[in-house]
Order: structure tokens, then C-alpha cells, then sequence
């Protein structure tokens, strides 16, 4: 299988203006906020059943994102497969655990990878499911 979107991560530098924006100005609605202190995040998912979610993304902890980067989040059938593949591509790829609060194992591609830009690798509908409390 080809990865496919799963949703796009817009890294923002204060959680709550954007929300403003993001959710009434361009009428996204109301996010599902999820707080992951052992990564230094603040999330907020904006759900779409009819397209991909789009998630703002506030980081204190370590990370390369700054405000206005934005992490192309690809969903692969099997984790495992996709990283090892991208890895005999040549691609560094980061295999990051799940946390407490973030209960998602995915693959990770740094800017330096990307072509300037995060992309994120996040088995099969998982994501939704974390977003739609499934997950969680």
C-alpha cells in the first residue's frame, strides 16, 4: 500500500489564538484537546470524517518544529514495514514509542530528511482513533 494523508500538523507558538482562528475564523469547529507533558505538547485535532484531521501543535519540549512548520503525517498499513523500507531508501528514520498520554508508536523524518519539512509516518487509523478517544 502507498501511504496515504492521515493528517497534516501545524506547529503554532501559543495554543490558544489559534484555536480562535483555526476553529471559529475558518470555521473548523471544536477540537479535541489532548495534553502530552512528557513531550512538551499541547494538541488540539480538528476532526473531519470527510477529510483529513488537521492538528495544531504547541511544543515547549524539544523539537526541531517552530512556529509555522508543519508535519506531513502519512498513514502506512504496517509501521514496522514503512520504516525499515525508508530506511534502505537512505532516509534517517526515528521510531518514536508511545508515551502515557500520546498511546501512539510512529515513524518520524526530520526536516533535514523531508526536504525541509516533518513527515510523520502513523500506522492505519490509529490517529483517528486516539482522536476519537478510541485511543486513549
Amino acid at each position: 500500500m502507498k501511504p496515504v494523508l492521515d493528517h497534516i500538523g501545524i506547529a503554532v507558538a501559543e495554543l490558544q489564538p489559534a484555536l480562535e482562528f483555526y476553529g471559529r475564523t475558518l470555521g473548523l469547529g471544536q477540537p479535541v484537546i489532548r495534553l502530552v507533558p512528557e513531550l512538551g505538547l499541547r494538541l488540539a485535532f480538528f476532526d473531519n470524517p470527510a477529510g483529513p484531521i488537521i492538528e495544531l501543535v504547541e511544543a515547549s519540549g524539544k523539537t526541531e518544529l517552530r512556529p509555522g512548520d508543519v508535519v506531513v503525517a502519512l498513514e502506512v498499513e504496517d509501521l514496522d514495514a514503512a520504516i525499515a523500507e525508508y530506511r534502505a531508501r537512505g532516509l534517517r528514520v526515528y521510531d518514536q514509542p508511545p508515551t502515557a498520554n500520546l498511546p501512539l508508536r510512529r515513524g518520524w523524518i526530520t526536516k533535514a530528511g523531508g526536504h525541509g519539512n516533518v513527515i510523520e509516518l502513523c500506522p492505519k487509523g490509529e490517529v483517528a482513533a486516539f482522536v476519537r478517544g478510541a485511543g486513549s
